[in-house]
Order: C-alpha cells, then sequence, then structure tokens
C-alpha cells in the first residue's frame, strides 16, 4: 500500500495565510515645501479667528517745486489692511479593539502617522489652490501667452525664469534674507532646465552641494530653487457635448437638457465645463475647456440638466461640474463638487458667487501644464490660531459613556490655519510644457 501523503493543502486550517515582512512598505514621497517662502503668523487665542495685517502705503511724490515762504498742502496717510480668517481641518481614522491587537504592526502607531502626514498634504494642497487663484502675473515660455497655448516643447528655461525674475524685481519685490528670491518647480521642470537650457549647461555655480531634505535642487539667477512633486499640474479634458457618449481616453462628458425637475428658466442657454480630481488628494488634474451654448428645455421654467461621465474616469477621480448663469455668457461656476456617480443633475443656475472653473490645458495631444512659483519675500503668509497648531490626537484606551466596552480608539489629527496673499506684485506663477510626463492616472 502506498503511502498517504499530508501534503500543505491538506493542514489548510492550521496555517498562516501569509508571512507578512517586519518591514512596512514605503509610501511614496510628495515633497511638502511651499511653507519655507511664506511669513508666518500666530493668531493669540482669545483674539477671535480674524488676523488683520496692516501696512502704510507709499506717500504719491511731489511733482512740483515749493513756492519760496508758501507751505505745501498737506497729503493723507493711506493705510492698507489685509484680513484672514483661520478654518480647522482635521481628519480621523478608527481602529476597533481586535484590529489593534491582532496585525503584525503597530496599526495604532500607523494610523497616528498617517493622519498627521496626511495634514500635512491638505495644508501644501491648500497652500497651492490659494496661490494659484491669488497670483495674478503669470509668465510663459517664448511667445506663450496662456495655458491653451502651451505645446510640450513650451519648456522651463532660464529666459523664462530672467522674464519672471526680472519682473518681481521691477515691482519692488525684494529678496528673502539670505539675498535670493525663492522658486518652486516640478521635477518635469526641473529636468528640462537640467538637460535642454544651454545657459544652465554652462554654468558652473549650480553645481555646490544642496540640502536634499529639503528637496533644494540649486540657486539659478537669483533664486533659491525647490522641487516638489506635489505642486499644480493639468492635463486637457474634451469639452462636454450636448449629444454622443462619453470618451473615457478624452475625459469627455455629456450635458442633457431635461424638461422639469428644477427650476432653470426654460430655452436658456449655458455653457459647462468638467474638471476631474484625484480621488486621494483633492487635486484638480484634468480640466475640460466650456461647452458650446446648451439650451435648457423649451416651456415650464422648471428645468434641470444632467451630467454624464465614463465609469472608467471615476476610478482615480472624482469631478465638479461647472455652469455658466444664464445666457451662456461669463465665467463658469461652480455647481457640483467632487461627484462620485457617473450622472449628476444640476436644478438650479449658479449665484455667480461660487468658485470659477480653472483655465483648460491645451487639450491638443492631451499636453500636461506645470506650474512653477516664484516669490520674494512677504509675498504670501500663513496663520495659526495659538494654542491648535497642527497636532495629533488619540482617544483614550479605556471604556467610556460613548464606547462602554472599549471596542476601538480614534486617532486624529487637526489644526486651524490658513495661508493668503499678503502682496501679489511679490510672486508669480510660470507655466510651462515639459519634454517629460507627469504620468497621471487615466
Amino acid at each position: 500500500m502506498a503511502d498517504a501523503p499530508t501534503n500543505f493543502a491538506a493542514l489548510s486550517g492550521d496555517y498562516i495565510s501569509a508571512y507578512i515582512t517586519r518591514e512596512l512598505l514605503e509610501r511614496a514621497d510628495r515633497q511638502i515645501v511651499l511653507s519655507q517662502a511664506s511669513k508666518k503668523y500666530t493668531l493669540p487665542q482669545r483674539m477671535s479667528k480674524t488676523l488683520r495685517v496692516v501696512r502704510y502705503n507709499r506717500l504719491n511724490l511731489p511733482t512740483s517745486t515749493l513756492t519760496e515762504g508758501t507751505p505745501p498742502d498737506a497729503v493723507a496717510l493711506s493705510v492698507g489692511t489685509k484680513e484672514v480668517t483661520v478654518e480647522q481641518w482635521g481628519i480621523v481614522v478608527l481602529l476597533t479593539d481586535i484590529a489593534a491587537i491582532t496585525t503584525s504592526h503597530p496599526a495604532l502607531a500607523q494610523a497616528i502617522e498617517v493622519t498627521s502626514l496626511a495634514m500635512e498634504e491638505v495644508l501644501e494642497r491648500e497652500r497651492a489652490n490659494m496661490l494659484m487663484a491669488g497670483l495674478t502675473q503669470v509668465y510663459y515660455p517664448s511667445a506663450v501667452t496662456a495655458r491653451s497655448g502651451l505645446a510640450a516643447t513650451d519648456k522651463m528655461t532660464s529666459t523664462v525664469i530672467g522674464k519672471a525674475l526680472s519682473a518681481l524685481q521691477q515691482l519692488g519685490a525684494k529678496p528673502f534674507e539670505d539675498g535670493l528670491f525663492y522658486g518652486f518647480m516640478t521635477p518635469q521642470q526641473q529636468n528640462d532646465v537640467i538637460l535642454s537650457d544651454t545657459m544652465f549647461q554652462n554654468a558652473s555655480n549650480f553645481s555646490r552641494v544642496r540640502k536634499l531634505e529639503y528637496a533644494e535642487i540649486g540657486e539659478w539667477i537669483g533664486a533659491k530653487w525647490f522641487r516638489s512633486n506635489y505642486l499644480p499640474t493639468y492635463k486637457g479634458a474634451a469639452v462636454p457635448i450636448v449629444a454622443g457618449a462619453v470618451d473615457a481616453t478624452t475625459f469627455k462628458g455629456t450635458i442633457t437638457a431635461v424638461d422639469g425637475g428644477g427650476t432653470i428658466g426654460s430655452a436658456a442657454n449655458f455653457k459647462f465645463g468638467i474638471v476631474f480630481k484625484d480621488k486621494t488628494t483633492g487635486i484638480e488634474r484634468w480640466v475640460s475647456g466650456p461647452s458650446a451654448n446648451i439650451a435648457s428645455a423649451a416651456t415650464g421654467d422648471n428645468e434641470s440638466f444632467t451630467v454624464t461621465v465614463s465609469a472608467t474616469n471615476l476610478t482615480n477621480y472624482v469631478y465638479d461640474v461647472y455652469m455658466t448663469a444664464s445666457g451662456g455668457a461669463g465665467s463658469l461656476f461652480l455647481v457640483k463638487s467632487n461627484q462620485t456617480a457617473t450622472t449628476s443633475t444640476i436644478t438650479a443656475v449658479p449665484a455667480g458667487t461660487e468658485a470659477t472653473m480653472p483655465v483648460a490645458p491645451n487639450p491638443t495631444g492631451a499636453v500636461e501644464t506645470f506650474n512653477a512659483f516664484l516669490f520674494g519675500r512677504n509675498c504670501w503668509g500663513e496663520v495659526e490660531l495659538s494654542g491648535m497648531s497642527l497636532q495629533s490626537y488619540l482617544t483614550p484606551d479605556s471604556a467610556s459613556y460613548s464606547n462602554p466596552l472599549a471596542q476601538g480608539r480614534k486617532a486624529g489629527a487637526k489644526i486651524a490655519w490658513k495661508s493668503f496673499i499678503l502682496d501679489a506684485n511679490f510672486g508669480c506663477r510660470i507655466e510651462t510644457g515639459s519634454t517629460f510626463s507627469a504620468n497621471l492616472p487615466a
């Protein structure tokens, strides 16, 4: 009689499903660097939630000489103020008691770490969003004058850096204490300069050792440059259409006029736009141009619209919908935010006070737009509420009224904070294409 082996499968009820290594996989690195260029303020406790920054403005210079024996007319002092109200941000993770003691790695410690990291990334996202909206000076390579005109060949160069820096200096922007302006660029822009810019390649003063822990990449043309893979990067999506199929490859959505279901006036024209945002970070990535005029249904003044996108595009993204006021002219305003379903319904026109749609990149060839920032001193600031700087929290490991059997613990982080523009003349954006891709998910 042959031996009856006891194999691995026969003992499946008595083995660990997988060996788990002690070393955790590293998280992808996001370079959080923008705060190095901000002016820091602290709002004392019991002094409201609003900070006011005051500046006495320059006087207009006299244009005529004095008349002997006649005193000149006095001029008034001009005071400028900037007010900013702090906002509270926070995130919480719940771990059950079983999860906390049965996992191979200290899940509670990891929860504390990742919630704190998430808040740091939220603040960097909000800084970038504020700067994108608040910096009115934008410079492009070559003869390009708008984001929609950028091609992949319109790369970051010493020339466009010089253009931006000279503009800031002309407007009176001052360097930081080390005598340099501060610049922040994406890895794609950095490598375009390193590999393609002749002026840079011929220079020798860029070879000094840099502080890698701050993502510092060098001093060039009067500025200290930092690298960040967390700066705004856009790609052009197809404009929404009124008829036809959605398209996942070009992120094209469709708009359908519906008879009834809302408060929109009848037989009125509107334009629409769709912006897809990274599901994990909330950062805008794919931006469509505005649609052609799309008319609401004909009668009743109770109309609505539906917006449909491809389910494939919702694997990695959520989307916002923008719409003009009646008539189809002017800015597009936010009417739907963070949508997760393939179809959403618009029942009312925007009031005109909502956030406006970002400018669409060039959709031809799915050109990616990369943003860099260049700052002088006191261009923008950040304020924290005293006693509520970024902190981590952990609920007690004991029973309570709301958790009578101590079945879980919560870890989280919060901050009361706000970033804001102090003087838009002291900073600018540089928008470029690149030889290199951002590899945005489809």
